[in-house]
């Protein structure tokens, strides 16, 4: 589990390392690399205008940034609950029921979309993002010597997900809110390693 915190870290760094570069790349202080210029190329990006294709790789690697994050929150949870409870009761006797309900929703609703390739094989896959924090504050003692403050917990995901719910649903969001979400993750980071 050390092993995978670090390799999270390792990854979480580098993400924001991209985005400084990608920062001065657009202040014209960097030169563009083959990587940029291939996606903003693109048939499709070069469709819309300049600014839509700026607003959009800044969005893209805000909701990179995301993704790293949300899922290693994912394995946080689902690895503690599955060292706790084993392989085969983490998610009867870990969840909270009503939880475990809207997840079976989603799986169902998601099986008729038979077009459309499945969330992910877990069923952590299918919680939304401010349930992790009650899947956290149900199983406190499992995660307060990780985490040290449930307050700061719930405040932290629902601040998190301001933004995240504006990236998920293709809204914009301002570099400040880009920066605080930074800062936020870094704060995470400190806490989880």
């Amino acid at each position: 589990m050390a092993v995978n915190r670090e390799l999270q870290a390792f990854m979480f760094r580098s993400v924001l390392a991209n985005s400084r570069l990608e920062e001065l790349h657009e202040e014209g202080l960097l030169p563009a690399s083959p990587a940029t210029t291939s996606r903003r190329d693109s048939h499709f990006a070069s469709s819309f205008s300049p600014d839509d294709q700026v607003r959009a790789r800044r969005m893209g690697q805000a909701y990179e940034l995301l993704y790293f994050f949300e899922n290693s929150v994912r394995e946080l949870v689902e690895g503690t609950l599955r060292d706790h409870f084993g392989p085969e009761k983490w998610w009867q006797d870990g969840i909270p029921p009503a939880i475990q309900k809207q997840v079976a929703k989603r799986k169902a609703a998601d099986l008729k979309a038979r077009w459309h390739s499945p969330r992910g094989e877990s069923p952590i896959n299918y919680v939304d993002f401010p349930q992790y924090a009650e899947i956290i504050a149900d199983q406190w003692e499992l995660f307060e010597v990780l985490l040290g403050d449930a307050d700061w917990v719930t405040y932290y995901f629902n601040e998190l997900n301001v933004t995240r719910r504006a990236l998920a649903h293709t809204g914009s969001v301002s570099d400040v809110d880009v920066a605080r979400m930074e800062l936020r993750i870094e704060d995470w980071l400190r806490v989880v390693g």
